[in-house]
């Protein structure tokens, strides 16, 4: 996704069209800003099962190539790790 296709709106815009808010997040994400800060994002739920299935498979084949010491590792440690073989830098 582009940034330019995603819909911005501070904390007071999305609670005021909250409705507005979700039937955007059918077609885009929705990122919600406090002081001009990415703070949260809404996105649609078909989207949400499928990035958590992705996840889920993926922590998975890595677990498998990684062997038993994988096994006791946290996702967010293996996020880390690719974060610093991949120089900080992650795809998006």
């Amino acid at each position: 996704m582009r940034l330019h296709e995603l819909k911005f709106y501070s904390i007071a815009e999305a609670k005021a069209h909250f409705s507005q808010v979700v039937d955007e997040s059918h077609s885009t994400d929705v990122i919600i800003t406090k002081n001009g800060v990415p703070v949260a994002v809404v996105i649609d739920y078909e989207k949400y099962v499928a990035v958590n299935k992705f996840i889920e498979q993926t922590r998975d084949l890595y677990l498998m190539d990684a062997g038993e010491e994988a096994v006791r590792l946290k996702f967010e440690d293996i996020l880390v790790q690719l974060d610093k073989n991949s120089g900080g830098e992650l795809d998006g």
